[in-house]
């Protein structure tokens, strides 16, 4: 029996835990098995019956950044494909508490082990107007120095205004990434 199955048949915690089993399936059905090939990622979302979102809805997430996205029918889960330099795919949803990250750590140890050269990155933190952003990661570093990361995010609303109001949940999501090699300082330069 697989990791994924065994926690899947584990007791459910929560409305939430059940939730992010489902996310995590899904995220690896698609980012960790499909992509990058995004022709397989487009195929699956018309599967599943998925709404493609419009670019007006693309761009509110992505700004300007060439992307593509998905309604997963599942209370405003969402599945992103983001297009080079960074070719991202990711799976977002909505939550009231971040839940038991069992099942995640499970595919992303064994996608991980399967591969080898995974290393931990360093959290990352940062404020965006009045939401927290706070990533874990693992990362590795390609022979073209391309790096491909395995990260999730959970984002809050730090405004204590809105906070007040009731916006206490977590935004949460599961990305794979590949990135461009980080330029490197020409000879002189610091």
């Amino acid at each position: 029996m697989s990791i994924f199955l065994a926690l899947l048949m584990a007791p459910v915690a929560s409305a939430a835990d059940e939730r992010l089993l489902r996310m995590t399936k899904l995220y690896q059905d698609i980012c960790l098995v499909r992509f990058p090939d995004d022709k397989a990622v487009e195929a699956m979302m018309i599967a599943r019956g998925a709404r493609e979102l419009s670019k007006a809805e693309v761009k509110v997430t992505m700004r300007d950044d060439p992307a593509r996205a998905w309604d997963l029918n599942d209370g405003g889960a969402t599945l992103w494909i983001e297009y080079p330099p960074f070719h991202a795919c990711s799976v977002r949803w909505n939550a009231p508490e971040i839940g038991n990250m069992d099942a995640y750590r499970a595919i992303a140890n064994a996608y991980e082990n399967a591969i080898g050269g995974f290393r931990p990155m360093r959290p990352m933190e940062g404020d965006q107007g009045d939401i927290h952003i706070h990533a874990i990661g693992e990362e590795r570093v390609l022979p073209d120095r391309t790096t491909e990361t395995l990260f999730f995010f959970d984002q809050t609303i730090s405004d204590p205004k809105r906070r007040a109001a009731g916006e206490t949940g977590f935004s949460l999501r599961f990305v794979h990434q590949y990135a461009p090699p980080e330029p490197t300082a020409s000879p002189g330069q610091t």
